[in-house]
């Protein structure tokens, strides 16, 4: 048995004490310690109290960035060295704590600001920031109503929006699944509502049927001791053919297993496809989820496991955190690129300049949706080369670790999409849309 001193205890238990303390519930403390010079601020939003592990992971995305850009130099702005300053904030998955903290950024001078995670507290902040010409760019809110704002060209996303995941969700299961009659369950909020329309109108649309729609409350805290039963009894009291399911990353691994325990889809003589939504990570069902469903489950995503720029950012984040990223992270780490590439364009940290700048750096026309050609490939943990080829009055294409961004006219990403399922226990992908 080993034995410590008394002081060494003390010492211990005050460590432990100061690393609880500095959790992701004071996530801002932990990480504004430091002097930053000549700093440019931005404001990180996430949704911490409801998905915590997963909006710190997305947290990390941008921080590694900030890191890797104030390690090459910093920006150049007016002939002066600058380096980003990252701000975070937890708005709790509550609109109204969405509006307090972004209240607290702008009293605080910041005048960009990334995120928030989900789309229920979105809108209200990006309403905000219109009103005090705030440029904010979300990296994992996909709400479509984000794309029909009246927002000076301030509301930006480096995730596609819902509408895209919807559409071709349903394109898929119609034209390359050949299935006619659908159901759908989502979670009860803005996000879920959103999403389950654009499926069942593009779905009906291509000539398929909806059976069932239902909903789940989004707010439930022991996913895995809900009943289940109605909703599930309602969802497959029909014969369907596959069922889309809208969920968070961590409620899918429950919903497999409830699904698969119902006596309906018992009952069904051939068992339907389960498709699910973005954000959906392959390895949670394999590693948590109903092993005899998993060869039905189909999925869709905005991020190519065999993008080399993916490739890179993963092995950049393990070595930095020592775990690997989740979902949004790398769409995180690629709003701060994408920020840091227009400011040097734009030669200024002044939203209105930098709106100005965000397509061109990302590899489009000003208000246009075509790729351009002349301009020289940036890559993933290039900033160096590319505040370089800025400053030398080059123009640069950024390829992120999403993949392509290519901002369009609503200052959305316009992505490669991949399908993927899941084969002897691994995911594999299956299909692309897009670039």
């Amino acid at each position: 048995m080993i034995k410590l001193k008394k002081h060494k205890v003390i010492i211990i238990l005050i460590s432990l004490f100061l690393l609880s303390e500095f959790s992701c519930e004071n996530f801002e403390e932990d990480y504004n310690m430091t002097h930053y010079k000549n700093p440019i601020k931005i404001g990180v939003v996430g949704d911490v109290s409801v998905l915590r592990e997963q909006v710190e992971n997305m947290f990390f995305g941008a921080k590694l960035a900030g890191e890797e850009i104030n390690n090459h130099g910093g920006l150049i702005i007016k002939g002066n060295e600058s380096e980003i300053e990252l701000i975070f904030k937890n708005s709790a998955g509550d609109p109204a704590e969405g509006i307090i903290v972004t209240n607290e950024l702008i009293y605080e001078g910041v005048n960009i600001i990334i995120g928030p995670t989900f789309s229920s507290v979105a809108i209200e902040m990006a309403e905000l920031c219109i009103k005090n010409n705030v440029l904010m760019m979300t990296y994992s809110a996909t709400t479509p109503e984000l794309s029909l704002l009246e927002d000076n060209d301030l509301i930006w996303r480096t995730c596609p929006s819902d509408y895209t995941f919807g559409v071709i969700s349903a394109k898929y299961g119609f034209d390359s699944l050949q299935v006619r009659r659908a159901a759908i369950l989502y979670r009860n909020d803005r996000y879920g509502q959103g999403l389950a329309d654009i499926i069942e109108d593009n779905f009906i649309e291509f000539g398929g049927q909806v059976i069932n729609s239902v909903s789940f409350p989004g707010d439930i805290i022991d996913l895995a001791t809900y009943d289940f039963s109605h909703e599930l009894n309602i969802l497959m009291s029909e014969e369907i053919d596959i069922i889309y399911i809208i969920a968070f990353n961590s409620e899918i691994a429950v919903l497999s297993n409830k699904i698969y325990n119902n006596s309906f889809y018992q009952h069904f003589e051939n068992k339907p496809y389960i498709f699910v939504n973005d954000g959906i990570i392959p390895e949670e069902l394999i590693v948590n989820g109903n092993p005899e469903l998993l060869e039905t489950v189909i999925g869709i995503t905005s991020t190519n496991e065999g993008n080399v720029n993916y490739s890179t950012y993963k092995a950049n984040y393990i070595e930095r955190f020592g775990f690997p990223p989740a979902t949004y992270s790398e769409h995180a780490y690629d709003a701060i690129y994408c920020l840091a590439y227009a400011m040097l364009k734009a030669n200024s940290a002044a939203s209105e300049d930098i709106i100005n700048f965000l397509r061109e750096v990302s590899g489009t026309e000003q208000f246009e949706t075509e790729a351009r050609t002349d301009q020289i490939i940036i890559n993933v943990d290039e900033f160096e080369y590319g505040k370089r080829l800025i400053t030398g009055g080059e123009s640069i294409n950024y390829e992120g670790a999403s993949g392509p961004i290519n901002f369009d006219y609503f200052g959305d990403p316009v992505p490669k999409i991949v399908i993927w399922g899941i084969e002897n226990n691994e995911s594999v992908e299956i299909s692309y849309y897009g670039k």
